[in-house]
């Protein structure tokens, strides 16, 4: 039997058994669809905001009106984040012995945590010179938006992944 390569990184199934709480499964199951659904929105608007700020830092071209474009963006941003932080814990607490077992999740996990720890390393020297309408961006501002981009995207696909198992039969 092949096993998945990264199987590794799994969280041990003692743990997550460690975590689970029934109760809590019976009171979110009535709920639990609408989780779900805030989650993906509220992860979507935060992917979407990420991503135009990251492309407006790599455009040179978008300089002049990265400011007024960040500075609308940079609460709502925050706001999504903050959103599917809060629902993706929730939605884990949820079945953390069914969603801890998915193979993607751990580095889902890690590619959050770097993608967070990128976003403090650029916070004062990219972020905020952008917001206070400084149009020139420098290299660690441009290979923190590139890096930036490439974890987020990252998280999106190990999301995606995360979601639905690989077929059983190929058909041809």
């Amino acid at each position: 039997m092949i096993s998945h390569p990264l199987a590794f990184m799994r969280l041990p199934y003692a743990v997550l058994i460690a975590m689970d709480s029934r109760m809590l499964h019976f009171w979110l199951q009535p709920v639990h669809y609408l989780i779900r659904i805030v989650h993906i929105v509220s992860m979507a608007l935060f992917f979407g905001m990420d991503m135009l700020f990251d492309l407006g830092i790599l455009n040179p071209r978008m300089a002049p009106r990265l400011a007024p474009t960040a500075q609308l963006m940079v609460r709502p941003l925050h706001i999504a984040f903050a959103i599917a932080m809060l629902t993706g814990i929730v939605l884990f607490f949820y079945d953390p012995v069914h969603i801890g077992s998915r193979a993607y999740l751990t580095p889902k996990l890690l590619l959050i945590t770097l993608a967070m720890l990128n976003a403090m390393w650029c916070h004062r020297s990219v972020y905020l010179s952008v917001l206070r309408g400084n149009p020139v961006i420098s290299l660690r501002g441009r290979v923190g938006a590139s890096i930036s981009l490439s974890l987020w995207t990252g998280v999106m696909i190990m999301s995606c992944l995360n979601s639905e198992g690989v077929p059983k039969v190929f058909l041809r």
